[in-house]
């Protein structure tokens, strides 16, 4: 078990499903028992689905996910920055490796919104995080996973290797699937970035802020899905979750901006059954983490490598 409390999956009694969004894409979330501390993930794999071996492994599709996790760190993010290194982070870990019925493992980066320079970040508010990979990024076989995670995302504009962002004004922290679409792509991913995008991994790429995608120079959402999806060389080895305001509100979180472009991004993600746009103004983050690895589990059944 992981850290604080690593919930199990499934049912724990016949309490019908909770729907999520609006109900056309099939995802649910299971509600937990009363009196438990957080949400229960099922993506929904196993041997039910009749997609796996005997002894409940997978024979088709990936081994491998590489996640990437972009946040705007702005002053108004206080909120939502503790609520992805508590209780989404709670249950992640285990659910993503239950994924097609079971993982080898998953890499995780974790980077802040702003992409000057779009290098995953090794380095939080206490100093290095000290990965056991000894690069840039995480991978779940790591004893210390949480704490790495812990570290990297008490954020600091020093985020690797102690070098400053330089993102101010109008480049401001506000592009996080700008960043993350540079962050898997070169120069980033051939030099800093070596080695976190593998070819025969599914790609789960998680963009939030309480404003809106703002990327500097302007980009439109398809220039940015297009940098993202290039990374793997077709989208349905990607899945995009994207969370910002569907409207400006005063949420869960505090306040937050209608994000037009990063909705933009994720609903062609979700043309293609492969995103997802969470309201942040409805808050549950945990939610839109346990919808959106139902759409890595499908994507990862359906994986097959580029080439």
């Amino acid at each position: 078990m992981w850290g604080v409390t690593l919930l199990a999956f499934g049912c724990a009694d016949e309490t019908p499903p909770e729907e999520v969004g609006d109900g056309s894409s099939g995802i649910t979330v299971t509600p937990t028992e009363a009196g438990d501390d957080g949400m229960k993930f099922d993506v929904g794999g196993g041997a039910e689905t009749g997609t796996g071996a005997d002894d409940g492994s997978s024979a088709v599709g990936c081994r491998l996910v590489d996640a990437i996790i972009a946040v705007d760190n702005s002053s108004s993010m206080t909120e939502e920055i503790e609520a992805l290194a508590g209780p989404v982070f709670d249950s992640f870990p285990q659910t993503l490796l239950d994924v097609n019925n079971g993982l080898d493992d998953f890499q995780l980066g974790v980077i802040d919104a702003c992409n000057n320079p779009p290098y995953l970040h090794d380095t939080g508010a206490g100093g290095a995080c000290d990965y056991s990979t000894g690069k840039n990024f995480m991978v779940s076989s790591s004893a210390a996973l949480i704490d790495e995670y812990q570290c990297a995302t008490a954020f600091t504009t020093a985020g690797f290797q102690g070098q400053e962002d330089d993102c101010s004004g109008d480049n401001d922290d506000e592009q996080p699937a700008n960043t993350a679409a540079d962050a898997v792509n070169p120069p980033a991913v051939s030099d800093q970035n070596a080695g976190f995008v593998r070819d025969d991994a599914v790609l789960f790429v998680v963009a939030i802020t309480d404003e809106d995608e703002q990327p500097t120079p302007p980009r439109t959402a398809q220039e940015i899905v297009d940098e993202i999806v290039a990374a793997k060389g077709d989208i349905a080895n990607v899945v995009f979750l994207g969370i910002g305001g569907d409207s400006s509100c005063n949420g869960p979180y505090g306040s937050a901006d209608e994000a037009v472009l990063l909705r933009e991004v994720a609903g062609i993600f979700a043309a293609a059954n492969r995103g997802l746009f969470w309201d942040l103004c409805q808050g549950d983050l945990e939610a839109a983490f346990q919808a959106a690895l139902q759409i890595v589990d499908s994507a990862c059944m359906d994986f097959t490598p580029v080439g």
